[in-house]
């Protein structure tokens, strides 16, 4: 019952949205309206992409963009499903690192971990709607406020929309904030997470193993079209988030 459903995708007028954004609303709008109920099993990939006959990965990245904004749980050799609800609070002010040691007085400062080209397909479509797009850059960047490291990113962005990304130095600027001057039209989607840090992300932001971290997932869009994603994790001892009404 719960895979005839997705039919009723094929029979949408909106030719504009991608295949993956109809599935996520397709799920979110059966959520939203108490059909699905919380711990609810959903049909494999496989099972949906047949039934489209789809893409695996277009289905991939629709499951994987619901868990990671928390409508959505999976557990391996289980399945994906239904999480509980989840308080989402929108942030009335978010600025970029930069900005926020600025801000403060502080001094501001970047090393930048790695900066790499990525050209396989697969790993493109996990982040972008146009997956005709041949090449994106990958960064991984630790700024720091005085010398307290207080934000360590990792980020996807398009060649096409930022040639000259891959030259930068970001002493004075984050990414975030490069990226903004290249378009005025560019908007910003967040959502965040608490998160127990692992060892790895501890030694990067030195910070010891039991001290919780915020992560934000970040989407630059043109026109609801992704340009950049970022996941940056921010150690919670350090950072606090703030909002204006």
């Amino acid at each position: 019952m719960i895979l005839k459903s997705f039919t009723k995708i094929l029979l949408s007028d909106d030719h504009a949205s991608p295949m993956y954004q109809k599935i996520k609303e397709h799920i979110l709008e059966n959520i939203a309206t108490g059909h699905w109920e919380p711990n609810l099993k959903l049909p494999s990939e496989n099972e949906i992409s047949a039934t489209l006959n789809i893409s695996r990965m277009t289905v991939n990245r629709a499951f994987k963009e619901l868990t990671e904004e928390g409508y959505l749980f999976r557990e391996k050799g289980a399945g994906t499903f239904v999480a509980s609800p989840v308080q989402l609070t929108p942030f009335f002010e978010l600025f970029p690192i930069s900005q926020e040691i600025a801000i403060e007085g502080r001094q501001f400062s970047s090393e930048i971990i790695e900066m790499k080209v990525i050209e396989d397909k697969a790993e493109i479509a996990r982040y972008f709607d146009d997956i005709s797009q041949k090449r994106v850059f990958y960064s991984e960047i630790l700024y720091l406020n005085g010398n307290n490291p207080i934000q360590y990113e990792k980020r996807y962005v398009l060649e096409a929309f930022a040639p000259k990304y891959r030259q930068e130095n970001f002493y004075r600027d984050c990414s975030t904030t490069y990226l903004q001057k290249l378009s005025a039209t560019l908007s910003q989607k967040h959502t965040l997470e608490a998160i127990i840090p692992d060892k790895n992300l501890c030694d990067i932001l030195d910070i010891e193993e039991n001290i919780a971290c915020f992560k934000v997932i970040e989407k630059l869009q043109i026109q609801n079209k992704i340009i950049s994603y970022a996941e940056q994790y921010y150690p919670a001892s350090r950072y606090k988030f703030h909002s204006k009404i």
